[in-house]
């Protein structure tokens, strides 16, 4: 042991002594201990090494790498490379590194150089910062030592580097690094003494590139490496290559950089510095469902997805992971009483309907399918034994031969290599096609499907247009697609494009319906295959003649609207189904008619309507007119134009076909319309048009862009009539009534102390409030686009009920100190025909009473109550009252503030029944409303006897649930309502089976917990109130 410790000793007198004749390639920069960030040794207790050394890399300084410790030391030791602890008990993955000595510097203590003769140049000097989480930027370190962490699990943030000459000056554009960020990628490049990477934004650096400027390179090379969180430390790579990783997400915790001569050797392994998940083949994974088990555990590469020779597979589920680019895989399969199914990313089959799949095709898509081949092959029950191995959308299994799946394997390979076994055999059954197909109606409901090698879908009910079809070929087994394309009325089928393979020719719900279509094949489909077509077109009342393989079919007039498709499936050399004459109809017109379309709520898209004399909409059936279209046909050149009168929005533009005036989807109703005729069509026509409006009907004609329906009102329309009328012709007639609009109200009321106050219009206020003035006088005038008036009365002091008056004349007294108690208005002629006029009074000590209409009394009489104010306004024939109506007129003086607090009480409440009972335990009362939630009268308000203090009442809300002619032992109390467990209204007792009252008390607590009543007004509650009926009782 003595002996030992002299050779260390020696050994460490001629390393000092050697030193000054060692010149390294690179020299590394003094660290400085930065105070806010713990040492190495603070952290471990010690010096810590980095994690890899490698035999030949440069020394350093012997003092600070100390004596015995480095990872290829005095004895001759082989770096460790793995990041464990050393011998010495440090674990350089535990360790904060900041300036601790490389093991890059001890490798060269074994053959120290010597000095060059004629020194010419010497090497940059390196030294690098990071900026660590939680820790802010770390002290700078020398170039081949480790700054950053391990084992601490934090992430570097950000790198500097600084590059100086042999006398200590910044080299300028020395380097530039480039860094990848989390969330943002590879960031721009940044030169030395630039921050690559961000600070303050918690973003992790997860890989980095370096490359020295065009002249150092000449003779220098960059060298680095990366501590990766999950993988630790990645090998060694230079001058601009990538070190760390990209796509897992994971860190970089720590870095060594140093500068190398050109021709040194790499300071430790190179194989792999940096991983992208990109590079990782892809994998696939599939899982079935199987009867009597469900869906079991999923499975990949290879491996076997179901029970060979047990239970049938009713459903498979499969995907693809890949990094390399866009990747899926789509299924199809056969079922049991179902056929083949269409395509579909990731599962086919069924589950809950005990259906076995009998067949499946697979298929990749995206970069993956140009990369890969899919291979996968399915264990037949009928053979007992695996079939043969299918590829890209093959079939694999049986069809025909009641024979299900019962397992399934799946393999990718990359293309060009082999199948992964035998391929004979993967498919038994027929292998002819047969077409599958579905239409939708207007409204997107379906309305026809078909499956056979000639199918119909739709009907010949020319009430029943067609808006949308799909096809699909079953038992498919050659490649290829049916391709298929529709278009609509007032548009072009697009060329070029087509929908494939079980998809929507459009998915718009605009009520437009298809007028042509277009049906092809693709692939091996095309070859073996004909479509033929045709279309049954409303508009005609006929079928087509027959088109195939792309062609064309149906008519080129926008009221061309087909009703059905037949499709028919033929072998390529069999001749056409029937005739090929007439299957594309070019639009001949000879008279100019219109074509109009309505979308209803509840209903949607009418079919539309084609003549001279056309109506859109419904009527008698309260539903709104929401959208329009109308549009010309015929031999005259121009169009015609619609603004609509949208509830919530007014007036919009103006529409022509194929535009709609109005809106769809919003629940809004059209209230009125402007319709015009454009170009050489106007010159020669009229356009006249009705509205059919809610609670009105039919409204008076309009013509050539008129308004006709209603504005201002919140009247919807419910249809459109309307007529193309040649000039010079019989036409209906216009009236001044076709549109209705809010007539315009005017009144003043004469108030005692004031005179005459300014006029006020349509649901304003006249009068006074809080300030106990009486009205004296009021005057009311009105202007409206229809004829009428309106007249008013009112009931005067002293003078009782005057003489109706009109046209702003005075119906009370002025000068007299008359108050008004009351009020009738009433409007006259055709204004009394499309309005309600509805107005209520604000009266002395009551405040507002309810509303009335149309000549009903509002206020007061015989009590002397004087009516303070007024307020007017016209609604609509048959609109709901603006407010409560309850009690508009009264001759009844206000009732006692217990009542009215007990009334105010019932309005917060709702009953199942139109009853409501309360009792108040505290003064010993009953009150009686009738009405509606929230809206009681008071009918009764009785003195009752509640419980005494010691069996109170119970308190809350019931309900009436029994009732019985009388109870009681030594005692008889009739007609009793029950409302909770043995709580019940009932009479004062009486001498049992007697009408003798045994204790006639009320308004007081004595009774054992029950609410006792005189014995009418218990009988009355016992005729009267119905199950159900909220019961409230409360303190």
């Amino acid at each position: 042991m003595k002996h030992g410790r002299a050779a260390v000793v020696i050994g460490m007198i001629w390393l000092m002594c050697a030193m000054p004749a060692l010149q390294p390639i690179a020299v590394y920069a003094e660290s400085v201990q930065d105070s806010s960030v713990p040492s190495a040794q603070e952290s471990a207790g010690q010096t810590s090494q980095s994690a890899d050394a490698d035999a030949g890399a440069v020394g350093s300084d012997a003092d600070q790498a100390g004596v015995g410790d480095s990872a290829a030391g005095l004895d001759g030791a082989a770096p460790d490379t793995s990041g464990n602890a050393t011998e010495n008990g440090s674990s350089p993955e535990s360790e904060i590194q900041t300036g601790s000595a490389s093991v890059l510097d001890a490798a060269a203590i074994d053959e120290p150089a010597d000095e060059p003769e004629n020194k010419t140049e010497t090497a940059p000097v390196l030294t690098y910062q990071v900026h660590v989480q939680d820790y802010g930027w770390m002290t700078s370190v020398s170039a081949g030592e480790l700054a950053g962490t391990t084992g601490k699990s934090k992430r570097m943030e950000a790198l500097k580097l600084s590059v100086k000459d042999a006398e200590g000056n910044e080299v300028s554009n020395a380097l530039s690094i480039k860094a990848h960020v989390s969330n943002v990628g590879w960031m721009d490049p940044v030169g030395n003494d630039t921050i690559a990477g961000t600070v303050g934004q918690s973003r992790q650096l997860e890989a980095i590139a370096i490359q020295l400027s065009a002249e150092l390179s000449q003779n220098y090379s960059v060298w680095y490496r990366v501590h990766s969180s999950n993988f630790g430390w990645l090998d060694w790579t230079c001058d601009g290559a990538n070190a760390g990783t990209e796509g897992y997400g994971y860190s970089v915790e720590a870095v060594e950089i140093v500068i190398l001569a050109k021709d040194a050797a790499a300071p430790g392994g190179t194989d792999v510095p940096f991983k992208n998940k990109a590079d990782e083949p892809a994998v696939v994974t599939y899982s079935t469902h199987v009867s009597n088990v469900g869906w079991m555990s999923a499975v990949s590469d290879g491996a076997t997805a179901g029970v060979p020779g047990a239970e049938h597979v009713e459903s498979l589920e499969a995907g693809i992971t890949w990094f390399g680019g866009s990747a899926g895989i789509q299924v199809r399969s056969h079922v049991q009483d179902q056929g083949w199914g269409s395509w579909s990313f990731g599962r086919t089959g069924t589950t809950g309907l005990s259906r076995r799949i009998e067949a499946l095709q697979m298929r990749l898509t995206g970069d993956a399918a140009n990369v890969y081949d899919l291979w996968y092959r399915v264990y037949s029950a009928r053979d007992n034994a695996w079939l043969g191995w299918a590829s890209n959308g093959a079939a694999a299994g049986t069809v025909g031969m009641s024979s299900g799946v019962q397992a399934v394997q799946i393999v990718l390979v990359e293309k060009g290599e082999e199948a992964p076994g035998s391929t004979e055999g993967a498919f038994k059954g027929s292998e002819h096609a047969v077409l599958q197909g579905a239409a939708l109606g207007l409204d997107g409901s379906t309305v026809g499907t078909g499956t056979g090698s000639t199918i119909v879908i739709g009907s010949e009910d020319a009430s029943k247009p067609l808006k949308s079809f799909a096809l699909n070929v079953n038992n498919q087994i050659c490649d290829g697609s049916i391709l298929y394309q529709s278009g609509s009325q007032y548009g072009s089928m697009p060329e070029g494009v087509d929908v494939a393979d079980g998809g929507w020719t459009t998915t718009l719900s605009d009520g437009l319906a298809m007028r042509c279509v277009r049906i092809s094949f693709s692939g091996d489909l095309a070859t073996s295959y004909n479509v033929w077509y045709q279309v049954f077109d409303g508009s005609t009342g006929k079928w087509t003649g027959w088109a195939s393989n792309g062609s064309p079919v149906g008519g080129a007039s926008n009221n061309a609207a087909i009703c059905a498709v037949r499709v028919c499936l033929l072998e390529k050399d069999a001749a056409a189904p029937g005739s090929t004459d007439g299957a594309y109809v070019e639009a001949d017109y000879t008279n100019e008619v219109l074509s109009a379309q309505g979308h209803v709520a509840e209903i949607g898209w009418q079919t539309a309507s084609l003549g001279t004399d056309v109506t859109v909409g419904t009527t008698g059936r309260a539903l709104s007119l929401q959208a329009l279209r109308v549009g010309a046909a015929g031999p005259i050149a121009g169009s015609v134009s619609v603004a609509a009168h949208v509830e919530e929005e007014g007036w919009q533009n103006t529409a022509e076909a194929p535009t709609i005036a109005g809106t769809t989807g919003k629940s809004r109703s059209i209230q009125a319309v402007r319709i015009n005729l454009t170009g050489e069509l106007a010159n020669q026509y009229d356009v006249y048009y009705r509205v059919h409006a809610s609670g009105y009907g039919w409204l008076s004609w309009a013509c050539n862009g008129a308004d006709a329906g209603t504005t201002g009102l919140g009247v919807s329309a419910e249809a459109v009539q309307i007529m193309l009328v040649k000039k010079g012709e019989a036409a209906p007639a216009t009236g001044s009534d076709a549109c209705i609009t809010k007539p315009m109200l005017s009144y003043s009321a004469h108030v005692s102390n004031i005179g005459w106050m300014a006029s006020v219009s349509n649901n304003g206020y006249a009068g006074t409030q809080g300030r106990a003035l009486k009205v004296e006088d009021l005057k009311l005038s009105v202007s409206s686009n229809v004829s009428g008036d309106i007249q008013y009365s009112a009931h005067v002091q002293d003078y009782g009920w005057r003489s109706w008056a009109s046209n702003g004349a005075s119906c009370g007294t002025t000068g007299q100190n008359k108050r008004l108690e009351a009020i009738k208005i009433q409007l006259t002629g055709d204004l009394s025909k499309y309005f309600d006029v509805w107005y209520r009074a604000y009266v002395q000590d009551y405040g507002w009473l309810g509303w009335a209409a149309n000549g009903a009394q509002a206020g007061t009489s015989n009590i002397g109550y004087r009516l303070e104010g007024i307020q007017i306004q016209f609604l609509p024939k048959g609109s709901a009252a603006p407010g409560s109506t309850y009690r508009p007129f009264t001759n009844v003086p206000v009732m006692p503030a217990d009542q009215f607090a007990m009334w105010q009480r019932a309005n917060r409440y709702a009953s199942s029944t139109n009853w409501l009972l309360l009792v108040d335990t505290t003064r010993c009362r009953v009150g009686v409303y009738n009405g509606s939630s929230y809206n009681w009268n008071q009918v009764f308000y009785w003195q009752c006897s509640p419980g005494a203090a010691y069996t109170p009442t119970v308190i809350g809300e019931f309900a009436v649930y029994g009732k019985g002619y009388s109870f009681g032992h030594g005692y008889t109390c009739y007609y009793y309502t029950q409302f909770y467990g043995d709580y019940l209204f009932h009479s004062v007792p009486y001498d049992q089976g007697t009408f003798n009252i045994q204790d006639g008390r009320l308004g007081q607590n004595l009774s054992q917990g029950c609410v006792r009543l005189a014995i009418q007004n218990a009988k009355w509650i016992y005729d009267n109130v119905p199950y159900g009926t909220k019961v409230v009782t409360y303190r």
